[in-house]
């Protein structure tokens, strides 16, 4: 088995499903390498099995960052253009607590955050 760590931002919202009466929490990640002009990203397929990935699954939104640590794993599929690709896939074991930076609320763009803001002097209590 190996065991790997990555840091990185969450590309799309959580998704759950049900596999053979097991739940699966699956999201992909964005890591960066390297710094400057040689800095790339490597995208990560997760999964999460159990109940801790439906726990998780409200937190674990586009853009919060999160430290994943699981068992990495290639798989090779074929492209809509029929072309062989791999793919890096990561079965989480452990994680932190995702975070969304402070001018982001569980995904909500800054503009409809600062409107949430917003208090109403018409209401009465």
């Amino acid at each position: 088995m190996n065991s790997c760590t990555f840091t990185g931002r969450l590309g799309r919202d959580a998704e759950t499903r049900t596999v053979n009466d097991t739940t699966v929490t699956s999201f992909s990640l964005a890591s960066d390498v390297g710094y400057g002009d040689k800095k790339t990203t490597i995208w990560l397929d997760c999964s999460i099995w159990g109940n801790r990935g439906v726990t998780l699954e409200p937190a674990l939104v586009k853009g919060a960052e999160i430290t994943v640590i699981g068992e990495l794993s290639e798989r090779e599929y074929t492209n809509k253009d029929e072309e062989l690709k791999k793919a890096l896939s990561l079965r989480v074991s452990n994680n932190s607590y995702p975070s969304v930076r402070s001018s982001e609320q569980a995904g909500t763009p800054p503009a409809a955050a600062a409107k949430k803001a917003v208090i109403d002097d018409d209401i009465p209590f």
